[in-house]
């Protein structure tokens, strides 16, 4: 039976009820945005309201100022009355997005679109980082590399791969589209989407016909060929799916685990076994493995520089697990590794995670580096959006059991326990290096793409640190003037050689560590020389 006018704008109120007081839950929320798209009486009772809302402020704020004040609004019914406000802008910018289109692929070239949500003060929640296919754009502000703020992505045909700010891959196939919501919650609004969650992601939330949150280490595809229909394959992991009634609360939920399959239709989940066949799963775009185009005239200027270390991962200078270090005979670099989850292949060296310690290392320590100025500069290709450490400085000859200490660290930051923006390197430099709490940090001023080589550089000097990401700085001033006599190791790919904690996914090439700060002018000519643009561009 359908519900009477009275019973909708009863349910219209208390849904923007529960919204304006945050009762909300992620599923409920979705459950209130699928019911807006799907049913038409329900949505126009709830813009009725909205509109209600706003006549009676507009006549509320046309009291004149010298009439009696009323009694003092509570602050939370301000703050819910905000919540409520941004939140129906949100869904009314969601609805317009899907509304006000009469076809869903363009008859013409594939288009692949994306509608910012109008809200102030949204924070990005993803990272376009893969394109497939020919693509026309209706927005210059897709392509790889570009921030993702909340808001609507529809594809035509191809394939664009997202990484959201939790670290979570989904790849979206077109025909398609998806709203963005958080950096870890999204809405398939219809079409296929496979997303991979990574162990340290936590759990996502991918909305639809049902919903689907996944924990992490998970890996699944959804399709939704309309609002009434959904499958979800389960590669790795478990989703549990839960469908909502319009209440927003779970009516039917059933856990869906590695090699199995749900069906949503006719109000029912059916979870069968499966078998995928490799040439049959919709998989994420896999991160190739570029080799990094280095030139003689590059290498030229790194050597004029004086470096004390300079790996660049040629064939010629790996022997077996040894890596020469072209400058001289000392400082050769060690593959540490039982599993293969680190390699030299390609004339770069390849970070791949494992449960076990894995790293690269000085064969023997640097005597009196933090006696005075010093450079860490290298090439750094990221495959994932994670928090994983590319190179510290460690005293040596520790006996430390558990874990080590550190003079300084350069690290890929994402979702740490700092605060800075996501996906950014880091640049820790502690002195003395007696604790294992607190230091100098400075953050990069871009966040990093997966999937691009991104040039780094580290200086500490007499006058503070500095971090240099494709030419652009970041400084802290600080007098750093020390005597400093204790030799210090090098440790790449993971925090320390005790723990396998925070390791690097990626790749590092070019990697070089002068006894001398370098200048911004030499930092600019090398980049300039390797990728023929200013970084003031």
């Amino acid at each position: 039976m359908q519900p009477n006018s009275r019973q909708l704008d009863n349910e219209a109120l208390a849904a923007a009820a529960r919204l304006a007081s945050g009762d909300l839950s992620a599923a409920e929320f979705a459950a209130l945005e699928q019911r807006l798209l799907t049913d038409d009486a329900f949505r126009q009772a709830y813009v009725e309201q909205v509109d209600l809302d706003g006549e009676i402020e507009r006549h509320l704020s046309s009291i004149p100022v010298d009439w009696p004040s009323p009694p003092q609004t509570p602050r939370y019914v301000w703050l819910g009355a905000l919540a409520l406000a941004a939140s129906l802008l949100l869904i009314t910018t969601m609805l317009a997005l899907v509304l006000l289109r009469e076809d869903r692929v363009a008859s013409t070239a594939p288009q692949l679109e994306y509608v910012e949500a109008q809200l102030r003060g949204l924070r990005a929640v993803a990272v376009a980082t893969q394109l497939e296919g020919e693509l026309t754009t209706a927005d210059e502000s897709i392509q790889v590399g570009a921030r993702v703020k909340p808001g609507s992505l529809r594809i035509g045909a191809g394939a664009l791969q997202i990484e959201f700010l939790s670290g979570v891959i989904v790849r979206l196939s077109g025909p398609a589209e998806m709203h963005l919501l958080t950096p870890d919650s999204a809405t398939l609004i219809y079409g296929s989407a496979a997303a991979v969650v990574p162990p340290d992601a936590g759990d996502f939330t991918l909305n639809g016909p049902v919903s689907a949150i996944a924990a992490s280490g998970s890996e699944f595809a959804y399709s939704a060929p309309d609002a009434h229909a959904a499958t979800i394959d389960v590669y790795e992991g478990e989703v549990m799916t839960s469908l909502l009634g319009e209440s927003g609360d779970t009516l039917l939920n059933e856990l869906v685990k590695a090699d199995q399959t749900a069906r949503f239709a006719d109000k029912s989940i059916e979870v069968t076994a499966a078998s995928f066949a490799q040439s049959d799963r919709v998989r994420v775009l896999p991160i190739d493995e570029m080799s990094l185009s280095v030139t003689d005239e590059y290498a030229a200027a790194i050597l004029a520089d004086r470096p004390l270390v300079y790996w660049r991962f040629e064939p010629q200078q790996q022997q077996g697990d040894l890596v020469r270090n072209v400058v001289s005979d000392r400082y050769a670099g060690l593959v540490r590794s039982d599993d293969d989850s680190v390699k030299v292949e390609r004339g770069s060296l390849h970070f791949e995670p494992s449960p076990r310690s894995r790293y690269f290392k000085l064969t023997e320590p640097l005597a009196d580096l933090n006696a005075g100025d010093f450079t860490l500069e290298m090439w750094v290709r990221p495959n994932r959006m994670h928090w994983g450490t590319i190179l510290g400085l460690l005293p040596d000859g520790q006996m430390a059991v558990n874990r080590e200490r550190h003079l300084a660290v350069l690290e890929y930051a994402n979702h740490t326990n700092l605060v800075h923006r996501p996906a950014t390197m880091r640049f820790l430099y502690r002195y003395p290096s007696n604790s294992y709490d607190g230091g100098m940090n400075v953050f990069s001023a871009e966040s990093c793409t997966p999937g691009l080589w991104h040039h780094l550089v580290a200086v500490k000097s007499a006058e503070g640190i500095a971090l240099y990401l494709n030419g652009k700085l970041r400084q802290v001033f600080d007098t750093l003037t020390i005597k400093d006599e204790e030799p210090y190791t090098a440790v790449l790919g993971q925090l320390d050689t005790l723990r396998p904690s925070r390791q690097f996914d990626g790749q590092l090439d070019e990697v070089a560590i002068y006894p001398a700060a370098l200048s911004t002018a030499d930092v600019e000519r090398h980049y300039q020389i390797m990728t023929g643009a200013s970084s003031r561009q």
